[in-house]
Order: structure tokens, then C-alpha cells, then sequence
């Protein structure tokens, strides 16, 4: 049987609807349990906050994670408050002070992260929420933003859209933040071909882009567009589906990034049309972003040079017949020094 060799803790012997509001939150569907620490199962709680330690350790002796996420909305497992209940003691601790401690013997720096999942001002962690983005750029403190391809678990019928994926990377990166992206896997966990080719497709993009993408930050403002109800338009929040799948952006929706190189990064979140003139109206003199003249535009992806100049409006921009690009095509700006 599958359950063979199983020590039979695991296989949730205990029932913990007894604890008051327990059966509550559960038909809720995910709110936690009131009662904080589960006072009637110490043994039991103790075991199981030793077995998530192991285990997490365990990860990081043997396959050096580049970070460690704990979900939920409070700070971290085992605190017996919030998502935190059953148990309070120090395991996250443990297991985050184990993971930096390897990281410092094995690298001789700290070469990693952890998150804690919650939303607030984070002190030593990197902070994370679910699906949406801030209105503006916020560089207060690391963040990440993350979302599921269809859900965090596998169903039949999923939207594998590239373009989903690629936008909701701009419109995080434009805000200062970083992204994670869930993608299902079958229960045995292979990948649907439709997903295969939606990863083929963001990898492509990212392969050309890549450079407005790694190591970027967010530039003076997060970009220029279209306005709905007094907001830059931006892609819906939620798991990445149909809805996302089917917003519509134009070439004139911008986003921007400031590359490592020093290079300003214009993303058209539409690829424009042949003979296209885009003009970035951030860049106009009056709109005071621009220290100095810019030297170069090219884009990326394209080997030849293209058309642009200044005026009144911004930055003009035709965008060439035979570019061959998909999804948003990137301006890469240098500016004098």
C-alpha cells in the first residue's frame, strides 16, 4: 500500500475540530483557526513542528534552495497566533538560522533570501502578497509578487497564456518588485503540453529582454498609458487565466525599468504595427524625468537600427516592418551621462 513505512502521525489521525471555531474556518475555506495553540495535542504539536524543521533542513543541506518561502498571512509558522496556530515554539527560527549558517559555510556569504508571507514592513525577510500589483512604485523594502497559472494545484482546462505571464513580470519589475509564478503540475507530475509551450514562448522573450528584466529596478516613474478610473491601466489581479489571457493593452500602454547597465528600458506592452509611431511621452522635456539627451535607441530583438527622435511630445518612435516580435516589444534608451 501507498501508506507503508509511514510513520501513522502523517496520515492525520488526529481530529482538530474540536478546538473552537476549527470546523468554522474551515467551511470558510482557508481563514485559520481562532485557537491559537492546540493545548490538548502538545505532544502531537511538538512532534510536528520538529518534522517541518527536519525536513526543511533536510531541503537545505541537500539542495541549496535559492530562498525559502513559508505561506500565509502572519509572520511565519509555529508563532500560535493566525496562520501561525497550533503551536508556538521555534521552528521557523531554527530552520531560517540553519539556512544562513550553510549558506555562510558553503559560499562564505549569504547568498540567498527567506519570505515570510505577510503584509506588512519586514525586518531581515522579503516580503510577498498574492496576484495584484501597488498603484506605484514602491521601493521601500524587497518584495515579491506571485500568482498561479490557473491555481496553486493542477485542473483540467487551464489558460496557457504567455503573454499573461510575460506582462504580469513587467508589471511587477516597473514597481520595484520581483515575481514568482506558479505552474501546475499533474499528480505525477509532468507538465501539460499546452504549459510546455507557454514556458518555450516566455523563455524566447526572455532570452531577447532579458537585460530590461534581470538586475533591473524601477526607473523615476513606473510608466504612461491609458487611465481607468484615475489608475494606470493594468493587468487584472488573480490567478493567471482567461481574464488575463484576454485584456487588452496598446503599444502606447509603457512600462520602465532601469537596467544594472544604467540603461533606460521602455516596455510597449502591445507589439505595435509595422510604420507604428510610438511616442513615450515620459520622455518629453516638461515632464522633467530626463537629466540629459538621450544618445541611443534600439531594440531589442531588432539588429538594425530604427527611426526615432525627440519632439515636444516625447520620444518618437516607428516601429520597423520585418522586427518579428512578440508579445511587448522593449526600447532600450541610453542616455548621456
Amino acid at each position: 500500500k501507498w501508506w507503508e513505512g509511514y510513520d501513522p502521525r502523517l496520515l492525520y489521525g488526529i481530529d482538530l475540530r474540536e478546538y473552537e471555531s476549527v470546523a468554522t474556518a474551515a467551511l470558510s475555506g482557508w481563514s485559520p483557526p481562532k485557537a491559537g495553540v492546540f493545548s490538548r495535542h502538545l505532544e502531537y504539536a511538538n512532534w510536528l513542528a520538529k518534522q517541518w524543521a527536519l525536513l526543511m533542513m533536510d531541503v537545505t543541506e541537500n539542495y541549496t534552495p535559492d530562498f525559502i518561502y513559508t505561506d500565509g498571512t502572519y509572520e511565519g509558522p509555529f508563532t500560535g497566533r493566525g496562520t501561525g496556530t497550533c503551536y508556538k515554539c521555534n521552528a521557523m527560527q531554527t530552520v531560517i538560522a540553519d539556512y544562513y549558517n550553510r549558506q555562510l559555510k558553503t559560499k562564505g556569504k549569504i547568498d540567498g533570501f527567506s519570505i515570510v508571507k505577510f503584509r506588512h514592513p519586514t525586518n531581515g525577510t522579503v516580503n510577498t502578497a498574492e496576484f495584484d500589483f501597488p498603484d506605484s512604485i514602491n521601493a521601500s523594502q524587497p518584495w515579491i509578487r506571485e500568482a498561479p497559472v490557473g491555481d496553486w494545484f493542477y485542473a483540467s482546462n487551464f489558460t496557457y497564456d504567455s503573454g499573461s505571464m510575460i506582462r504580469f513580470i513587467i508589471e511587477a519589475i516597473a514597481r520595484d518588485g520581483n515575481v514568482t509564478l506558479n505552474i501546475p503540475l499533474r499528480p505525477d507530475g509532468s507538465i501539460e503540453d499546452g504549459c510546455v509551450e507557454m514556458l518555450e514562448k516566455v523563455g524566447k522573450w526572455m532570452k531577447i529582454n532579458g537585460e530590461a528584466v534581470y538586475g533591473s529596478k524601477a526607473w523615476k516613474t513606473l510608466g504612461e498609458g491609458e487611465i481607468i478610473n484615475g489608475k494606470l491601466k493594468t493587468l487584472p489581479g488573480g490567478g493567471l487565466g482567461s481574464k488575463q489571457a484576454n485584456f487588452r493593452f496598446d503599444a502606447q500602454d509603457i512600462r520602465f525599468t532601469l537596467g544594472k547597465n544604467g540603461k533606460l528600458y521602455a516596455f510597449m506592452m502591445n507589439v505595435p504595427s509595422a510604420g507604428q509611431t510610438v511616442v513615450v511621452n515620459s520622455l518629453a522635456d516638461g515632464k522633467g524625468y530626463l537629466a540629459s539627451k538621450i544618445k541611443s535607441v534600439k531594440l531589442l530583438g531588432y539588429k538594425d537600427s530604427i527611426q526615432w527622435k525627440m519632439s515636444s511630445d516625447g520620444l518618437q518612435v516607428t516601429y520597423p516592418e520585418y522586427a518579428n516580435l512578440a508579445t511587448a516589444a522593449v526600447l532600450c534608451i541610453a542616455i548621456n551621462d
